[in-house]
């Protein structure tokens, strides 16, 4: 067996343990990760969507926030399962230290937390975009490309979670990442309003955030608005998840190999 089938049978079979760990409680995992977002749809879309009449090219409230929230329930169910269950895994159940008794590499348990994480964001995207799609949402048979870019979420959004799972001290720490990172992206990537109608030094920022091209590339392949600026967005997420990738590795073999 070659190395590189070496590394990623490694890697599939931390996918399987996670797998098979997560089967115990999908029922509550699904409910708690697809709640929340499902509750903006309704009050926002429904609600707030009633005093809005369009968001752009004649696209209702309703229209243009599916999308998004779309975007971030793949968002919120890896970076909480990265952060949270990573940081248990390393510190109260003992779960990597047991596979470091494995042949195991801390490359190979990362990438194989990436491949379970990608699974976990097809997943709760695509049963949310079951919600979506029964609200009619959909016009564009170019959705069938969405699982490209919610895989790639489960790498852009689980690296730096897992990172700072690694580095925090306690549980609490946690949610300063959550606070201070993860909710403002949620509330400024474009999710609720058009980017470009904020000043251009606030623009600039969001457009280099990884949601936002998140959010961008999924609106575009609901409502069939392709262009360039697809690709673009494509490039951005490919660009993130090469770059952080490697961000927990690192931080990981510190711990595990102290």
């Amino acid at each position: 067996m070659s190395h590189a089938n070496a590394f990623w049978s490694s890697a599939l079979a931390v996918w399987w343990r996670n797998f098979l760990a997560w089967r115990k409680f999908w029922r509550s995992s699904i409910l708690l990760n697809f709640g929340e977002p499902l509750t903006n749809l309704l009050a926002l879309g429904l609600g707030l969507g009633a005093y809005v009449s369009s968001m752009m090219q004649g696209v209702s409230f309703l229209q243009f926030i599916a999308p998004g929230l779309l975007a971030v329930t793949a968002m919120n169910a890896v970076t909480f399962d990265s952060g949270f269950d990573g940081y248990d895994r390393l510190n109260s159940n003992g779960v990597y230290a047991a596979m470091m008794t494995s042949p195991l590499t801390v490359p190979e348990i990362v990438a194989g937390e990436y491949l379970w994480e990608a699974t976990r964001s097809l997943l709760y995207g695509a049963v949310f975009f079951i919600v979506v799609l029964a609200f009619g949402l959909v016009h564009s048979l170019w959705v069938v490309l969405l699982p490209i870019p919610l895989a790639l979420f489960g790498v852009v959004f689980a690296a730096p979670a897992l990172y700072v799972a690694a580095r925090a001290k306690t549980h609490e720490q946690l949610f300063y990442y959550f606070s201070l990172v993860i909710t403002p992206m949620f509330m400024f990537s474009g999710v609720f309003f058009p980017v470009n109608h904020l000043p251009w030094y606030i623009a600039d920022i969001i457009y280099a955030l990884p949601l936002y091209h998140g959010v961008d590339l999924a609106r575009s392949l609901m409502l069939g608005q392709i262009s360039l600026a697809c690709l673009w967005d494509l490039l951005w997420i490919l660009g993130y998840a090469a770059v952080l990738s490697y961000l927990p590795v690192k931080a990981l073999e510190r711990r595990l190999t102290a």
